[in-house]
């Protein structure tokens, strides 16, 4: 693939890290609740409690990215896919903390 080596860039992998988790959380969104709007679904989220559940959830498909990368040995698209969950992972503690 000649094209294929300048995706193995920390900030590809960055921004797929980001997108990928939101992509799956719309998806569930569509999946679950399609006649409520998806600000009411969630406020509705945050007031079970289950908003940062589904968003720790959300993040599992990055797994899947980061190990594709790893293979593939686009470390650098890898590292991004990783700086990408740690990020999620630091909004999730704090927003436990708030």
């Amino acid at each position: 693939m000649a094209g294929g080596k300048n995706r193995n860039k920390l900030g590809f992998g960055f921004l797929l890290g980001l997108g990928l988790p939101l992509v799956v959380f719309i998806i569930l969104y569509f999946l679950s609740k399609q006649e409520v709007s998806l600000t009411d679904y969630l406020v509705s989220l945050w007031r079970l409690g289950a908003l940062l559940k589904i968003m720790s959830l959300s993040v599992l498909p990055n797994l899947i990215l980061f190990l594709h990368f790893y293979r593939i040995k686009y470390d650098l698209a890898a590292r991004g896919v990783l700086m990408a969950t740690f990020f999620y992972a630091f909004v999730v503690v704090l927003s436990r903390v708030i």
